[in-house]
């Protein structure tokens, strides 16, 4: 089976071969950048460099998909948020929150062409042309909460959730068209699935009570309004999430180790596909390649769908780390298709 095919079938619960392993969130580290002569942060701001590094990690290791872009700043830059580009091994972010009230909130008609958008939909553009229907392109939008959040500030949205709640929903309805159109303008460019990275909705962050009222009827509109897979990434503590998630449309879940897997999966009783979860601190970055192995088939054995790490890969993350990850996977899959022994 090829790749892409793999890739995309597994995330719509089709028949594979095996699972796939992939990185759908940042998978770039410091040896890719060396083997391929190519940077943070000069790759983040350059159409050709974005793309070459993008596909480091299919050049450099196994796994199964090309993403980008390596950083959840593209769209507050766009519209208006001082960004730090910081290092070659670390990523950017915006130095401060730009509005203070809902009032404040403009939508330049010019967005697709502001800072790094275009810089972003040219480069999916090559590697489609690059790569065609061998390897499955994924890229990300940042979520309506967690971009609202940038904007205002965490601890202004996370007040006006219990002062303001009007203030929340207006501003919810204003950005998810937004995150509607880059992801529609990403796919339209290329992209294969598309990951709405909502790091601000963790479990550790709101409670379920607030996704469910906040969060999740805005990503209820959202996903089904995007031509393509899209992939949900909340990290942390957010097994009482899932509950709420099974109901917005998503394709599918990735998570990482604060979430019980096995309590995921019967939430969302096949509805979406679970994507995840080698620890990516603790076993991927500080882990031996053993350590990686052992992880990596735990997680197999939980029934996800897609192995991958569980949120994006520290930059000083060793290849041999990751390549125990896709070893795991191809003898987990092995030993399931392995035709059983009879005794003489």
């Amino acid at each position: 089976m090829k790749t892409k095919e793999r890739f995309l079938n597994a995330l719509r619960h089709r028949p594979v071969d095996r699972p796939p392993v992939a990185a759908v969130t940042t998978g770039i580290t410091v040896e890719m950048m060396e083997r391929v002569g190519i940077f943070w942060p000069e790759a983040h701001r350059q159409a050709d460099q974005l793309a070459g590094l993008a596909e480091a990690i299919h050049l450099c290791t196994e796994t199964e998909c090309i993403k980008l872009p390596f950083c959840m700043t593209v769209e507050v830059e766009a519209l208006g948020a001082p960004v730090d580009y910081r290092t070659f091994d670390t990523i950017p972010t915006e130095t401060r929150h730009i509005w203070n009230h809902p009032d404040q909130l403009a939508i330049p008609e010019d967005f697709f062409d502001r800072e790094r958008v275009p810089v972003v939909l040219r480069a999916i553009s090559t590697l489609r042309r690059r790569y065609d229907d061998e390897i499955p392109i994924v890229t990300s939008i940042v979520g309506p909460f967690s971009l609202a959040s940038k904007l205002f500030g965490f601890e202004n949205f996370l007040t006006w959730m219990i002062t303001r709640p009007e203030w929340v929903h207006g501003v919810m309805a204003a950005l998810t068209p937004l995150a509607t159109r880059y992801a529609r303008a990403q796919v339209e460019a290329g992209a294969d699935a598309i990951v709405i990275g909502e790091a601000g909705c963790s479990g550790d962050l709101i409670s379920p009570t607030f996704y469910r009222d906040f969060v999740a009827p805005y990503h209820s509109q959202l996903c089904p309004a995007i031509p393509a897979p899209t992939l949900l990434h909340i990290c942390g503590k957010s097994t009482r999430h899932t509950e709420y998630i099974a109901g917005t449309g998503a394709t599918a879940y990735t998570f990482d180790e604060g979430v019980n897997a096995n309590i995921a999966r019967r939430n969302l009783q096949g509805r979406v596909a679970l994507i995840g979860y080698v620890p990516t601190v603790t076993v991927l970055l500080n882990g031996t390649p053993e350590d990686v192995y052992r992880s990596a088939f735990e997680c197999l054995e939980t029934g996800v769908d897609v192995l991958a790490p569980g949120c994006a890969m520290a930059p000083h993350t060793p290849l041999a780390n990751i390549a125990a990850m896709v070893e795991a996977l191809r003898d987990w899959s092995r030993a399931r298709t392995a035709p059983l022994q009879t005794p003489d």
